[in-house]
């Protein structure tokens, strides 16, 4: 039982720790997304999975322009 409810506590831990992850795609679709959340991950001092793919997108858009 003790094992079960271990797994348990995991799988609920790891699920509440996942958020929507945005791909570098998205966030050329959404350039209002893209700026708040680069805006986020600078103040916050971030380096996650949505803060990488902001990032690339930033620069591909850039180099659009």
């Amino acid at each position: 039982m003790t094992k079960k409810l271990a797994l348990v506590a995991v799988v609920a831990a790891i699920l509440s720790a996942c958020g929507q992850t945005k791909t570098q795609d998205y966030y050329m679709s959404h350039q209002g997304e893209l700026t708040a959340d680069l805006a986020e991950c600078k103040q916050l001092g971030k380096n996650t999975y949505n803060c990488n793919e902001a990032d690339k997108a930033a620069v591909i858009l850039k180099k659009k322009n």
